[in-house]
């Protein structure tokens, strides 16, 4: 017998074929057990013919840290947003702690009710932990003031990270630009003694980036991350903004990834990530938001439809680099509605104005704005109702923000 049967709902199924049909979804304990038409026996039956469903999405660059500097200041580069950070750090320093754990617990939040269920990003223990969601945790490395006690002795600090059983710790390095080539032999060192740990970098990001290396090394930031092995399978390379064609073909080669974060980018006045070319030579391409002060949105929906007016890519295309593509990158048994993925799901309500034909429901869910998923469900039991939460206290969090913000508010001039 199974633990829920959702029946009758329209799928976006992200299967291999992907299909969209009215169809039946089985679910025992936190897994996907049937997809079909048959009537199984059930304790508990959803009935879904009002709603859409999708497998819930994936964001595989995300920033916990850096709620409050949305709406801080504009018009920056990435050099000056960097340093912005730095700055801010300092000002606050009697109250970083407390500014962060919010932060974290904002993030976090804002990305659930927008139906992110799994997050890559630095940081972000312990608060992670009492939110129903996947998590990768990047141990940060970064020749930063409010970083440096990372590097010291960060083998020893990183393998004595809490396991848990819904996280998993990579190495979150900065930037080559941001690292000096010591600690880059050191971090490779340590990946080719722990073949299953990954790593994430932001890279290519800006052109004076790029240049600076150019000149440093006299190689480009790929070829940089080439020479010392940290460029494979679990490479996870974000922005690349940047690339010559020599840099892709070596992406290829090595079977990295690449996440795009356009919104982001287009803020920080980038040139955007061309992925076209990424996707001609197979390369997993991935969209994200970034953190939520270059994005100014925590939806993925958002972030992909930037991505979508960029590029006029096919909507399935786009749809696989929020579910599919970082599910692949992640070796997640998730991303796509099939037996035995984890029952992740979301449930759009099919009345909304937004959505028009069957065949259009993929567009209808990139290309109009506002979609939030009126149910969303992790390990096959639901979290948000009513895209109200049922086991998270939203209110404490929004009450400890704005008490946070006024504390910010007191002691800086916009």
């Amino acid at each position: 017998m199974l633990d829920l049967l959702i029946r009758d709902g329209l799928i976006v199924t992200q299967n291999s074929k992907r299909e969209i049909k009215q169809a039946n979804i089985g679910i025992k304990g936190k897994k996907i057990v049937y997809v079909g038409n048959k009537a199984i026996s059930s304790k508990k039956v959803i009935e879904a013919k009002e709603y859409i469903i999708l497998p819930a999405f994936l964001n595989a660059h995300i920033h916990f840290g850096e709620y409050f500097l949305r709406g801080y200041k504009e018009n920056l580069s990435t050099e000056e947003y960097i340093l912005l950070g730095e700055k801010f750090h300092t000002k606050f320093q009697d109250i970083i702690d407390e500014i962060r754990s919010s932060s974290i617990n904002n993030v976090l939040l804002e990305s659930i009710k927008n139906g992110t269920l799994t997050v890559f990003g630095v940081r972000g223990w312990p608060n992670v932990e009492s939110f129903p969601v996947n998590a990768f945790l990047g141990y940060p490395m970064m020749n930063s003031k409010k970083l440096m006690e990372y590097k010291l002795n960060f083998e020893q600090k990183f393998n004595s990270l809490e396991r848990k059983k819904n996280i998993e710790y990579f190495i979150g390095l900065h930037s080559v630009k941001w690292i000096e080539k010591d600690t880059l032999i050191e971090i490779s060192n340590f990946l080719k003694n722990n073949k299953r740990i990954k790593l994430s970098l932001h890279i290519c990001e800006t052109a004076e980036e790029a240049k600076y290396i150019e000149k440093k090394y006299k190689m480009t930031p790929i070829e940089l991350l080439k020479k010392y092995d940290l460029l494979n399978e679990n490479t996870l390379l974000v922005h690349c903004n940047y690339l010559s064609n020599d840099d892709i073909m070596l992406i290829k080669n090595n079977k990295a990834s690449v996440v795009a974060c356009h919104s982001s980018n287009l803020k920080l006045k980038n040139k955007p990530c061309d992925i076209k070319i990424l996707l001609d030579n197979q390369i997993n391409v991935i969209v994200a938001t970034d953190g939520p002060a270059t994005n100014d949105s925590l939806s993925l929906l958002d972030s992909l439809r930037t991505t979508a007016l960029l590029t006029n890519l096919d909507s399935n295309t786009l749809l696989d680099m929020i579910t599919v593509n970082p599910a692949k990158y992640m070796k997640m048994n998730s991303g796509s509605i099939i037996e035995g993925n984890k029952a992740d799901i979301l449930f759009y309500n099919r009345n909304n104005l937004n959505f028009t034909y069957k065949k259009s429901i993929i567009e209808n869910i990139i290309y109009t704005s506002g979609n939030k998923p009126e149910i969303v469900m992790k390990d096959g039991k639901t979290i948000i109702e009513n895209y109200n939460f049922k086991t998270i206290d939203e209110c404490d969090i929004i009450q400890e923000k704005n008490r946070i913000v006024k504390l910010i508010e007191n002691n800086i001039v916009f």
